[in-house]
């Protein structure tokens, strides 16, 4: 997807479908995020999360000249890499900097996958997930169903919970419903830190006119 308003320039090169919907809908959202309007093309990675990890730096090689920045988001699980995610985002990351984009190549990586970021107390989860009963009886289901542990933010298993939950409500899995999510949640109410780096990273590349 590409989005040629703005100024600055930024290739992103998401793992999967899910992925890209996500943040073409979190881009489309400059005020919200904190930043200014910016330009931008998603790209995704035919080998997906184990592609973005292992060849990032040479598929986002030829945009180096066409483009300021270039971020690369994928999931934890399915990745291939050992270790918390911080260090294979610096893994990543370094092999950006030699590959030419020095400062200006930034990775996410979500722990553990892209379905975490579903799990908020937004309006718009609920509306996606077809679920008309609220956010409390979608935990208490989901508890029962042993997948949302009592007291904790989020389900422990996030992939499971939502295929589940679809289930029941009788949606098709799609990549519109993180579109959706991304469209319509909050984002200040997000504290996941996949998230929270993709938003400091465009806050430091893009910061909002004053």
């Amino acid at each position: 997807m590409t989005v040629e308003s703005g100024t600055g320039g930024l290739v992103a090169l998401a793992a999967d479908r899910d992925i890209e919907e996500a943040l073409a809908k979190l881009f489309a959202r400059p005020e919200a995020l904190g930043v200014a309007p910016f330009r931008h093309e998603i790209r995704r990675h035919p080998r997906r999360d184990p592609g973005c990890r292992i060849e990032a730096a040479d598929f986002l090689r030829p945009f180096r000249n066409r483009f300021s920045h270039a971020l690369v988001v994928f999931d934890r699980v399915g990745c291939g890499g050992v270790g918390p995610r911080e260090d294979i985002e610096a893994f990543v990351e370094r092999e950006l900097h030699q590959s030419g984009w020095e400062d200006r190549g930034r990775v996410v990586v979500i722990d553990p996958e892209v379905e975490t970021w579903v799990w908020s107390n937004s309006p718009a989860v609920l509306s996606a997930l077809r679920w008309t009963q609220g956010h409390q009886a979608l935990r208490s289901w989901l508890a029962a169903e042993q997948l949302w542990n009592p007291g904790s933010a989020k389900p422990h298993d996030p992939k499971a919970a939502m295929l589940r939950c679809l289930q029941k409500t009788r949606r098709r899995r799609s990549a519109r419903i993180f579109g959706e999510i991304a469209a319509g949640t909050s984002l200040e109410g997000c504290r996941d830190p996949a998230f929270a780096k993709v938003r400091t990273v465009l806050r430091e590349w893009y910061p909002a006119r004053r």
